[in-house]
């Protein structure tokens, strides 16, 4: 082999060695984003469960009895059937 086709080869395998490099780099980065997004999705989820679960104690109708007692509105004992608002859909 000639010295122009040794430097010829050396230099393609330290490319090929530095493009690998950048791309396992590239995919470390890319996994830890995602890592941190399905983490922050996670807290999503459990804070919207949380608020639901929320929303249906003070939809109750005994907890809007009992509100409506504490305020003076109502004895608790005439109160009308309050059907809940409407959601909100996105």
């Amino acid at each position: 082999m000639t010295m122009p086709r040794i430097v010829g080869v050396l230099s393609a395998l330290a490319s090929i060695g530095i493009a690998v490099v950048v791309l396992r780099a590239d995919q470390a980065r890319h996994a830890r984003q995602i890592q941190k997004l399905h983490i922050e999705q996670q807290q999503m989820h459990q804070r919207i469960w949380e608020q639901e679960m929320e929303m249906a104690r003070l939809r109750s109708p005994r907890m809007i009895r009992e509100r409506a007692e504490r305020l003076g509105l109502a004895d608790g004992k005439n109160l009308p059937n309050l059907a809940p608002p409407p959601s909100v859909d996105d």
